[in-house]
């Protein structure tokens, strides 16, 4: 894939490796589109439980491929859930797996905090910070409930 992981895109501070909104909507309506077709579409449920950039690879064209299902479980159609130990990347593990029963839920919650990833243009877990900044759902919170969401918007992004 000749552009690379999605990572790269999101958390270097290059000019020339920015992504606009109309790139960053695309490659999220991508990943929705790949996640809907292992949820739903395949003979056998997959779950992949490590969603994250690191793992979304950009074709020239900005097309996006699901990689590195080291993790992931096939379940049958007539599944709802599985049980399986906990394991994934921190940052990224929803809080559905304390019960190690999960859903394709979980996998949705590793994207919900990789698009706050890209509209913030910084890692989920960002140890520069100051502790309270550190966790970017916990920050997510504090800017909703001070209705300052405009300040954590990428702002190396113009486009943004």
């Amino acid at each position: 894939m000749s552009n690379g992981p999605l990572d790269t895109w999101i958390f270097q501070r290059y000019q020339s490796l920015t992504l606009g909104w109309k790139s960053k909507r695309k490659i999220i309506m991508d990943i929705v589109k790949r996640l809907t077709y292992l949820h739903e579409e395949c003979r056998q449920k997959i779950f992949h439980l490590e969603i994250k950039p690191q793992n979304i690879l950009l074709d020239e064209d900005f097309n996006v491929e699901i990689f590195d299902f080291g993790l992931s479980k096939l379940i049958d159609k007539d599944q709802s859930q599985v049980i399986t130990m906990m394991r994934a990347t921190p940052g990224y593990l929803a809080p559905k797996w304390l019960t190690l029963i999960i859903t394709e839920k979980v996998d949705f919650h590793s994207f919900g905090v990789m698009v706050l990833e890209m509209l913030c243009g910084r890692k989920n877990l960002d140890r520069s910070q100051p502790e309270e900044d550190m966790h970017l759902l916990d920050l997510f919170k504090r800017k909703a409930e001070e209705e300052q969401f405009l300040n954590i918007v990428d702002k190396y992004n113009n486009d943004m």
